[in-house]
C-alpha cells in the first residue's frame, strides 16, 4: 500500500500527516461547535453559517409565493444565485431546525471532501499517469487542510458538494455513464451551472453521439424539473421567478459591490480577473471592456486548441485512450470557466490539479514554483484561525468578514493558482494538440 509505504520511508510524511489529523480534527470539532451557534459574532443570523439563510431564506419565499432574487445588489451577502427548482429543492432544508440543518451541513461537506479525494484517485488510477497516486498519497496532508474546503463549509455554501458532483461527472462522462451523467449534470444546471464544464469533452473528443443524448435527455431532466417547480407554485410565479433570474445573473456582472483601491485597500475574496481590474482603474464602461478583452487573451489558447480537437480527432477517440491529453484538457476547461467567471471566490479542485502537475510536469523548478504558491494558499484557513486564536477580535475587520492577516485579501492569490496551473496545461495541450494536425507532426517530435 502506497501510504503505509510513504509513511515506512519519509519521516517528514510522518510529522506532516500527525499534524494535519491533529488540525483536521480541531477544526472538524471548532466547525461544529460554530454550526451549533456558540460563535454568533462571526455568524449570519440566528448564529448560522453565514450562506445557509440564503437556502433557507429561498425555500421560504418560494413557499410564500415572493421574489426570490434581490432588487439591491449592494449587499452581496444574501444573494440567492440558483434557479427556481433549487429553491424548490431546499425546501427539504425547512423540515428541521436550522441549527440541525447547520451541523447536518457541515457533516456532509467533510464527507464531500473526503469523496473528491477518493474519486481523483479512482479517475487518477484509470488512467495512470506516472506516479500520481503516489503524489495524491503525499498530498493527504495537504488535502486535510486545505483552505478551498474549509472556507466553503465555513459559510456552509454548496460548493464542496458541487465540486465532488462535479467530479462525479467528469468520470462518468469519461467512462461514458449516460444516466448517472444526466443527472448530475441536472443538478448542475439548477444550481451553479459554470460547473458543467466536463459536457464538453465528448464534444471535443468527437464523441457526438454521446454528447447529443446527454444534452438532450437533461434537457428534457431540467423540463421536468420546471414542470413540478410549477405543480409546487404557479406557472406565473415559476415563469416570473424566471425573469427575475436571468436579469440577476446579468446583472451580477454590471452592479456587483466591486471593491475599489480608492475606497479600500483590502482586495477582499473575489479574485475574477474583472474585479482585479475593477479594483485598480475603477468602475467604467472601457474597464468592463478591457476586462472581458483581457479575459478572451487568456482563454483564446483553449479555443484554438479546442477547434484542433474538433477538425482534428485522435485516432481512438476514447478518452481513456489519450491519458494526459484527457486529464490536461479536463482541467484546463475548469480552469477556463473560472477565467471567465466575474465572480471567482475559490479554486477546489485546485488541489487534484496540483497533484496532477506535480506528477507530471517535468522541470523540478516549475514544481517547486508551483508547491510554493500552492501551499501558501492551501494554508489560509490556517492563517486565519491561528491569527484568530492568537488575537480574537483585534484581526477581524468589517464585522468578521475579514482576517487582517490572511494574504489572500490583498493580493488575488485563488486567480493567481488558477493562471499558475492554466499556463503549463495551455502549453502541453498546444503541443499536444499541434501534433494532430495534417503535417506538423514532424515538426513537433523535432
Amino acid at each position: 500500500m502506497i501510504l503505509r509505504r510513504a509513511w515506512s520511508e519519509s519521516k517528514a510524511f510522518r510529522v506532516f500527516l500527525i499534524l494535519s489529523i491533529v488540525w483536521f480534527v480541531l477544526r472538524f470539532t471548532f466547525q461544529l461547535v460554530y454550526a451549533s451557534g456558540f460563535f454568533p459574532e462571526l455568524a449570519s443570523e440566528g448564529g448560522l453559517p453565514i450562506d445557509l439563510p440564503v437556502y433557507l431564506g429561498a425555500a421560504e419565499k418560494f413557499l410564500a409565493g415572493q421574489s426570490l432574487y434581490p432588487q439591491d445588489l449592494s449587499d452581496s451577502t444574501y444573494h440567492y444565485p440558483y434557479s427556481p427548482p433549487f429553491a424548490m429543492l431546499s425546501i427539504v432544508l425547512l423540515w428541521l431546525p436550522a441549527q440541525w440543518v447547520a451541523i447536518l451541513g457541515t457533516l456532509v461537506s467533510v464527507i464531500a471532501g473526503f469523496l473528491i479525494y477518493i474519486q481523483w484517485l479512482k479517475i487518477f488510477r484509470k488512467f495512470e499517469p506516472p506516479n500520481l497516486e503516489r503524489q495524491m498519497t503525499w498530498m493527504i496532508p495537504v488535502w486535510l487542510v486545505y483552505s478551498a474546503f474549509w472556507g466553503e463549509i465555513t459559510y456552509l455554501n454548496i460548493g464542496v458538494l458541487v465540486a465532488l458532483i462535479a467530479t462525479l461527472l467528469v468520470r462518468c462522462v469519461l467512462e461514458e455513464r449516460l444516466g448517472w451523467a444526466v443527472l448530475l449534470l441536472t443538478f448542475l444546471c439548477i444550481s451553479k451551472i459554470m460547473w458543467a464544464f466536463p459536457v464538453a469533452l465528448p464534444f471535443l473528443f468527437g464523441r457526438r453521439r454521446f454528447f447529443f443524448r446527454l444534452i438532450g435527455l437533461t434537457g428534457a431532466a431540467y423540463l421536468v424539473l420546471v414542470g413540478l417547480t410549477m405543480l409546487a407554485s404557479s406557472p406565473a410565479y415559476v415563469t416570473q421567478q424566471y425573469g427575475e433570474y436571468f436579469n440577476h445573473l446579468r446583472r451580477l456582472g454590471t452592479e456587483f459591490p466591486w471593491h475599489l483601491w480608492s475606497n479600500t485597500h483590502i482586495l477582499g475574496y473575489n479574485h475574477s480577473i474583472k474585479q482585479l481590474v475593477i479594483f485598480l482603474l475603477g468602475v467604467k464602461p472601457w474597464v468592463f471592456t478591457l476586462a472581458t478583452g483581457i479575459k478572451l487573451i487568456f482563454l483564446a489558447p483553449l479555443a484554438i486548441i479546442g477547434w484542433r480537437l474538433f477538425r482534428h480527432p485522435t485516432g481512438d477517440t476514447k478518452p481513456a485512450s489519450h491519458p494526459t491529453l484527457s486529464l490536461d484538457l479536463v482541467f484546463a476547461l475548469y480552469l477556463g470557466a473560472f477565467i471567465w467567471l466575474d465572480i471567482v471566490w475559490e479554486a477546489l479542485l485546485g488541489i487534484a490539479i496540483f497533484a496532477y502537475l506535480l506528477a507530471t510536469l517535468e522541470h523540478k523548478w516549475k514544481k517547486g514554483f508551483i508547491f510554493g504558491v500552492f501551499l501558501l494558499y492551501a494554508l489560509v484557513d490556517v492563517i486565519q484561525l491561528v491569527s484568530y486564536g492568537i488575537g480574537g477580535d483585534a484581526v477581524l475587520e468589517l464585522h468578521g468578514q475579514y482576517v487582517l492577516t490572511d494574504p489572500s485579501i490583498y493580493f488575488p492569490l485563488t486567480m493567481v493558482v488558477i493562471l499558475l496551473f492554466y499556463t503549463p496545461l495551455m502549453v502541453r495541450l498546444w503541443k499536444t494538440t499541434g501534433k494532430l494536425i495534417p503535417g506538423n507532426a514532424a515538426a513537433y517530435e523535432q
